[in-house]
Parts: C-alpha cells; sequence; structure tokens
C-alpha cells in the first residue's frame, strides 16, 4: 500500500509497492500515492492468481494488465 513517510527525503513522497520502498519525485503527491497503490494492488492480484514468487515477473504482468487496460480505453 502507498504511504507517506515524511522526513526521509526532502522533495520526494515514500511509497510502498508489493513491499519495496520507492522514493518518487512530484509535486501531486496524493496522484503519485494512488498510482502506486493502484501499481501494488495490481502486484498483488497477479501474485495471487498466479505461481511466481519473482517479484520482477510479477511487475512485468502487472505492467502488462495495466498497459491492456490503457489500450483499450484508447481505442
Amino acid at each position: 500500500m502507498a504511504q507517506e513517510q515524511s522526513g526521509n527525503r526532502p522533495g520526494y513522497v515514500a511509497v510502498e509497492i508489493y513491499d519495496q520502498t520507492y522514493y518518487l519525485a512530484g509535486e501531486d503527491t496524493e496522484h503519485i500515492r494512488g498510482l502506486a497503490e493502484l501499481v501494488d494492488t495490481r502486484m498483488r492480484a497477479v501474485a495471487a492468481g498466479g505461481r511466481t514468487v519473482d517479484s520482477l515477473r510479477v511487475a512485468v504482468l502487472a505492467a502488462l494488465n495495466l498497459a491492456d487496460e490503457l489500450s483499450q480505453l484508447a481505442q
């Protein structure tokens, strides 16, 4: 789940995606948190529905799912 950890790095928002912390720069911290939460949720859904435990594979499959949704919206 995405969360802000103030004080760690000024000007950055800390988010947690699939049990890893990332420090991201951007002006709209709420938007960044929302995106991180979307990615985290999708990765956990992919992991729950499959047999892979490799986080890189889970991330790629989640990215493909999100890209598919985006391409369908663009049509």
